[in-house]
Formats: C-alpha cells, structure tokens, sequence
C-alpha cells in the first residue's frame, strides 16, 4: 500500500493556532491523503474545487521558519477517468523549458531592443542580470514605474519603484491606508476585464516565464530616469511591450526577424527540454481509455511544431485527437471566434470554418472557440447530452489556462506551477523560480496571495509538472481528507 504523504497539524496545535477567513471557522482535524498503489512519492499538490458555500480556513504554521499557511478544506478526491475531455498546454506544461537560460536570453534581448531600437541610454546594457528580482506573477503600475506583489484581496503585500523596495509608509503614501490599487482591484473582481484596452496600458500582469524578464528591464529603465533625475517615461511599458512584440510575434519565426526565436531554432538543446516518455505513454494510455485528448496552445502552428517536434517527438500529433494552435487564450474559453484551416505548418487566410460545423479528428486548426471544440467531440465520439460532458485542462497561465476556463467554460483545470519544485536542494532553476528579493510565491507574512487563491478557487490540483501526475495509473483515484494535502513537497509558503 502507498500513502501519499502531508503534514497536518494535531488537534490541541491546530486549536491553538486556527485562524479565520471570511469569519469562517471550521475546525481541521487531521489531513492524511492516500493512492492505492506502490511507487515513489509522487510531488503533488492536491485540492478542492470548492463552491462559494464552501468553508476553508488558513492555519498557521507552528513547525516551519517561514510562518506561513496551509490552504485545509473539506474531503475529496479526484480521479481523472472522471473526464470525457482533457486539454493540454504546450508551452510551460507539455513541454518545460531551460529557465535558466530562456529568461537570461529574454532577459539580453529586451535590454538590446530598448537600447537599439528605441533609443534608451547604453547604460540600460550595463546592468545586472538580477535573478533574484525576478518572481511570476508581479503586477506592473506602469504610469508610477512601480512593480507590486498581491495579496489574495488586492493588498499590496510587497513594492518596489524601480528595483528599489518601497516602505510600508512610502506603499500607504502612494496607494493610501487601504494599500489597496483601485485598477488592481479591477482586474481582481475580474480578471479579463483588464486584458485588453486602456486599463491594460496602466497595469500588466507578468504571468508567465515568457514574460518573466520584463519586470527586471521595466525596473532598471525606471532606475535609469530616476538616477538621471529625469522625468519617468510614461513609454516604458510600452516600450517594453513593444519589445515582447518583436521577441514572439507569430511570424518571426519563419521569416527569421526575430532573435528571440533564431536562437531557440540555433540551440534548441539549451532553451528545451525532452518531454519524460512517462508522460508520453500517460497520454496514450488516456486515449486508449476512451478520452478525447486535444493540445491548446497559443503558439503558431510552425514554432509548436518545432517545439513539440523536439520535447515529444517527430509524432507528436498522435497523441492527440485535434490540435489546436494560435488558440488566442484566454478569449478560446469565451468567444465564439472560428477555426481557421491549416497546411505546410501556416494557417490558411479566409479558410474559416462555419460555427456549426465540426471539426476533423486528427486534424490541425488555428485561432478558435471551445464550444465548438466541445460540439465536436461530443457528436463524433460520445454522442450523450451535453451537460453531462466533462472536460479537465491543464496549464500553467494562471489566468489563460485556470481562471478563463473555470469561470468562462465550468471546465475542471489543473495548474501547474514550478514554485512548487523550490523546497527540493537539487532543483535546477530555483534561481529563476525563488527569489528571497519579493519572498514565497504562495504567500507573503502569512497572507496568501493573489495567485495562491485563483488556484484555490479555480483549479482541481496544483501540481509543478506533469512527471507527478503521470506517475498516477489513470485509474487510481487520489484520494484526500480535510485539506487540500499539499503533498511531498509542501511550497515553503505553505509549510507546516
């Protein structure tokens, strides 16, 4: 018999130390999590999808250093032959890359764009690569040149103008007692509500690794004003952005203008990583028991390609039953966008296929919705109501792949999050990933942040790749009492 193991706090600690939320008090009694199977544990974060009437509560840690919280709900258990449907990400879930030099290379070619294309003092170039300043999940308030760390009600847990860490007085001097942004709180009430327009040039989210370096030039560039005693450059960000732009616009990659995408076809051995072929034979066995088993990515036909050549193979596209490239997450999940056809790795212009019609099993398309998707599926595989369809995706965009399909689609999602990975000694890119600079992703002093509660809120289990949940036979359930069971390897802030 295998056990799953979690720490839990006893009776008379947890007692002594249970906090409330929301003025909810249930009381934890003990959180144990098992799988019926004999292997290695495996590194899994698991919990429940609560509904809003659900009751949870943060409990202190009384063991670890870092005084922080552990995410205790009520029973459940989760099984993914429960599914009908099951999506996969490529970019950051499929396939994982080589942070260390990815967000050094975005890092370098950010900085030279600033410099020689929009003309930013050659200084910029001699700053430091400070790994350390880096940290997912960073809010950007462009017109101030402030970076700010969230907390799950839209506190400012942690701010720095430029690289330079802002007081608690400078914070409630800049943003009142509240430490509260009231755009900040916009794009917490709704996250998507800032995706796009106005709103979208005054505050960014840096969500994921591909965007991760822009907060280090961002800051820097700031510090560049500021030491000049000039004025900030309201055009920073979009400066920045327009940088990001040249770095990953679609069409760089077959017509070689961009840098960004000339190295990773140069060296692909330093910026990809192989796909473990655990994961590969996961997927098959999914398929082979009945489940349709699609890839959503945001990536253009040629670059995913290229990239899922490399991590899965020259077959690739057997594993699944429609590939789905251009995807333009998060809007999939809740516009009615058409397919476009593809061929010779380009998507087809004015090939847009009818709302109504289905798509091929097998086949490639671009752009897209997921009702059509859904409609697809259901016609040509399972043919039963639809409401009793149940669809699983899983990525690692908090907002893109959790937060949009959850609350656009009612799809079950499973996050991904490399941060889970810092407590391991060994962990390669924990100086990408950790940063003592901004503190624990999860949580900051004991307050969850932002992200920490999407994937409360939003996902079926957190888990930092996907060797963890391969190494599960599909048929196994994981089962979970009385928490969320962050098990194995507890993030640090969220030790017990």
């Amino acid at each position: 018999m295998f056990g799953l193991s979690v720490c839990c706090c006893g009776r008379k600690r947890a007692d002594k130390f249970l906090l409330t939320l929301d003025k909810l008090r249930n009381y934890v009694a003990r959180a144990t999590t098992t799988a019926d199977f004999t292997e290695e544990n495996v590194r899994i974060c698991v919990r429940r999808h609560f509904s809003n009437k659900s009751k949870y509560c943060f409990q202190k840690s009384v063991q670890s250093h870092f005084s922080e919280y552990i995410i205790m709900g009520q029973s459940a258990e989760f099984s993914i032959m429960d599914y009908d449907i099951i999506g996969f990400d490529l970019d950051g879930t499929l396939l994982r890359y080589n942070l260390n030099h990815m967000v050094a290379l975005e890092y370098k070619i950010l900085t030279n764009y600033l410099v020689k294309v929009k003309g930013y003092p050659k200084c910029l170039l001699d700053k430091p690569f400070n790994a350390n300043f880096l940290q997912k999940g960073l809010i950007i308030d462009a017109e101030r040149g402030n970076l700010l760390k969230l907390g799950a009600d839209g506190t400012i847990l942690r701010a720095t103008h430029g690289t330079k860490l802002l007081s608690p007085e400078d914070v409630n001097k800049i943003y009142g007692e509240s430490r509260q942004w009231p755009l900040a709180q916009e794009f917490i009430r709704d996250p998507l509500s800032t995706w796009n327009g106005p709103a979208a040039e005054k505050l960014r989210t840096l969500l994921d690794y591909f965007d991760l370096a822009a907060a280090l030039v961002f800051a820097q560039a700031v510090d560049i004003f500021d030491e000049k005693s000039e004025a900030m450059n309201v055009k920073i960000w979009p400066d920045i952005l327009a940088g990001l732009i040249y770095m990953y616009t679609r069409e760089h990659f077959a017509n070689g203008q961009s840098e960004y995408f000339e190295h990773l076809k140069a060296h692909p051995q330093l910026y990809l990583m192989r796909t473990n072929e655990n994961v590969i034979e996961w997927i098959k066995a999914l398929r082979q028991a009945g489940k349709a088993i699609y890839l959503l990515t945001g990536s253009n036909i040629d670059f995913a390609n290229f990239t899922a050549s490399y991590a899965l193979g020259p077959d690739w596209r057997d594993l699944f039953d429609c590939t789905l490239c251009f995807a333009k997450k998060p809007g999939f999940f809740g516009m009615k966008r058409p397919f476009l056809r593809v061929a010779d790795l380009a998507e087809i212009p004015k090939s847009e296929i009818p709302l109504n019609d289905c798509l091929q099993l097998g086949g490639i398309y671009s752009q897209g919705n997921f009702q059509q998707l859904l409609n697809t599926f259901n016609k040509l595989l399972f043919r039963k109501p639809l409401n009793e369809i149940r669809s699983l995706y899983l990525g690692d965009n908090l907002i893109q792949d959790v937060y949009a399909p959850a609350s656009c689609c009612n799809i079950a999602t499973i996050a991904l999050s490399e941060e889970l990975l810092c407590r391991e000694s060994n962990y390669e890119f924990k100086p990408i990933v950790q940063s003592e600079f901004w503190g624990p992703y999860f949580s900051l002093d004991g307050s969850p942040t932002l992200w920490c509660r999407i994937i409360e809120n939003c996902s079926q289990l957190c888990i930092p790749n996907l060797d963890s949940l391969a190494k599960i036979p599909i048929t196994k359930k994981i089962l979970f009492k009385a928490g969320t069971g962050f098990l194995s390897n507890l993030p640090d802030a969220l030790t017990v």
